[in-house]
């Protein structure tokens, strides 16, 4: 195999695994009224996949590199297919909430294994758009659900709509195991020399790597609660279907799409690999496009399509750009590790941001404070990431 049709592979597995853990995004209205759920319950469903990632992301790193991307990606999508597949066929908010935790087992393993492929596959000077590229499998995943689920739930009910996501997962896995290969010269360390937990505190004693971390905690925190609430918000602010609300949410992810290969690109060809002043943007258009949502119904109900390509961007622009520098940082040898550690600070933003949101928004019964919030968090970000010292000892291209 070549690289491009191994980035085109993995893309692939990422979107159909997106699209069976986001899945409830897109159905929440539908969950709301089948479930009983208060708008604050709602905030549970996406939290419930990430804190399984949490969970066992430190896990899915080290497995990746220890048991190599076949294994781990293609094991991983099975888990998410069966257990979001278990999901559709619970009767009660619990039951939903525990096979969504397992589900986030599987889907721990995304990020760590692709993004191990990328660094194996791709030189230095190459990284950032293919990093882009495999990164809108989360966003191309979640536009696809959100365009496709919506409508097969209004014909056949959302318990069906929801399995049909979890099917997709075990296709993409049995794909994976059938026609990934490795490298033939992996830019990788000898198998012998297996990367332990315990040299992670090499990389924990430095601050800057540290902020970075935390970033990701807190652009994830806005990322998710977008995704969490963004068709509900449209649905009942602007008294729109389910379906239309759906699309709104599609338009986001295609604005995430759309900036996660801009960004890409432009980190290899403008920035000189730098992939901090992408991150800076993303989060700057985020707090712009929050601070608009925040007006609620005083914007034009025509106004929710742009900007909601605007947020998509925003809200999910930054994550190829982030986990290229989090594996550039690690270099080869321990790329999956902290990638893996990458994403349980990212990851717990999300058990942050939509119950935060939805504390918010029960409180004071208004979408104003919830958005704004997000706003000052992106901006707290895009202030502090550019003060770093550089940290990645770039490669020769």
């Amino acid at each position: 195999m070549s690289r491009w049709p191994v980035l085109g592979l993995v893309t692939i597995a990422h979107a159909l695994g997106a699209l069976s853990v986001l899945s409830v995004a897109p159905l929440s209205p539908f969950l709301l009224d089948a479930l009983a759920l208060s708008r604050a319950q709602v905030g549970l469903l996406l939290p419930a996949v990430y804190l399984g990632g949490v969970m066992m992301s430190l896990p899915a790193g080290w497995l990746t590199d220890r048991l190599g991307v076949r294994l781990t990606l293609g094991g991983g999508l099975l888990v998410i297919g069966a257990l979001v597949m278990a999901a559709a066929w619970t009767a009660s908010l619990p039951a939903l909430l525990g096979a969504l935790v397992l589900a986030g087992f599987g889907f721990s393993v995304l990020n760590p294994s692709t993004g191990k492929a990328v660094v194996d596959w791709f030189p230095p000077r190459g990284r950032g758009l293919a990093m882009g590229i495999k990164q809108t499998g989360l966003t191309l995943g979640g536009l696809t659900g959100a365009l496709t689920l919506p409508p097969l739930a209004l014909a056949s009910g959302w318990r069906y709509a929801l399995g049909t996501a979890g099917a997709l997962s075990v296709v993409a896995a049995i794909l994976v195991l059938l026609v990934y290969r490795t490298p033939a010269a992996p830019a990788a360390v000898a198998v012998t020399a297996w990367p332990r937990l315990a040299e992670l505190s090499v990389f924990m004693r430095r601050p800057g790597v540290i902020v970075v971390f935390l970033s990701g905690l807190a652009l994830s925190t806005a990322q998710s609660s977008v995704l969490a609430y963004l068709a509900l918000y449209a649905k009942e602010t602007y008294a729109i279907s389910a379906v239309a609300a759906g699309q709104v949410l599609a338009l986001a992810h295609l604005g995430g799409t759309a900036a996660r290969l801009g960004w890409g690109a432009a980190s290899d060809r403008f920035f000189g690999g730098r992939r901090r002043p992408g991150v800076v943007a993303s989060a700057l258009l985020g707090a712009a496009a929050y601070a608009l949502l925040a007006l609620g119904a005083e914007l034009p109900a025509a106004g929710i399509l742009p900007l909601a390509i605007v947020a998509g961007a925003g809200a999910f622009g930054w994550v190829g750009l982030y986990f290229a520098l989090v594996a550039e940082i690690g270099g080869a040898r321990y790329a999956g590790l902290l990638t893996g550690v990458a994403v349980a600070f990212a990851w717990s933003g999300v058990l942050v941001g939509p119950p935060l949101f939805g504390l918010l928004l029960g409180s004071t019964g208004s979408y104003a404070w919830p958005w704004l919030t997000l706003s000052v968090i992106a901006t707290l970000v895009a202030i502090t990431l550019p003060r770093l010292s550089p940290l990645v000892q770039r490669e020769p291209a």
